[in-house]
């Protein structure tokens, strides 16, 4: 009887030790010789943000439509709207007409916070704008009358989920407010 209780012992102090050395291998597979942990098997990226459904994504249109009504003055007219994927980006060039100054308005929703770079280009003249996603009020750049202008906002490449709607829409001297042309730039 000793002897099978030695036997039994003797099975579970192997198992143990065993099962320990594999542990053991483990951590010192997911160590390297310098110290520092590596990852032993399949990594696990973390998604990017998504809106849960439609309902989501009809929300952040309507959000972005008011973002672009409260910005916009009483005498403008719409010459102008669209609405691209962060993930293609924005890369339009207008051409204005007439002698009326512009305003280019822009709102961007997406899941999660986010910041973009917009860059508005006239002739040798360039300047960028950082456009935060999820603003009430869209963002609104006055053009001045006369040339094609470019609008560029980096493609922020797949899966990344959320858009950005822009109107352009001609406007009286007398609506413009701030900075008369926010590409050149103006002198404080």
């Amino acid at each position: 009887m000793r002897a099978r209780h030695s036997l039994a012992l003797a099975l579970v102090v192997s198992a143990t030790a065993l099962t320990g050395g594999c542990a053991e291998q483990r951590n010192r597979d997911a160590t390297t010789e310098s110290g520092k942990t590596v990852s032993s098997g399949s990594a696990t990226a973390t998604p990017a943000p998504t809106w849960e459904g439609k309902e989501d994504r009809e929300d952040a249109m309507r959000r972005a439509t008011r973002a672009l009504n409260a910005v916009a003055a009483d005498g403008a007219s719409r010459v102008d709207e669209g609405m691209e994927s962060l993930a293609r980006g924005l890369d339009k060039t207008f051409t204005p007409k007439g002698d009326r100054p512009h305003t280019f308005d822009i709102a961007c929703q997406a899941p999660a916070g986010r910041s973009l770079t917009l860059t508005l280009a006239r002739d040798d003249a360039e300047s960028e704008w950082e456009v935060t996603c999820g603003d009430r009020e869209a963002d609104q750049f006055n053009i001045p009358a006369g040339g094609r202008f470019t609008a560029r906002i980096s493609t922020a490449g797949q899966p990344a989920e959320g858009f950005v709607r822009w109107r352009l829409s001609t406007v009286t001297p007398a609506d413009v407010e701030g900075c008369e042309d926010d590409i050149n730039g103006c002198e404080e």
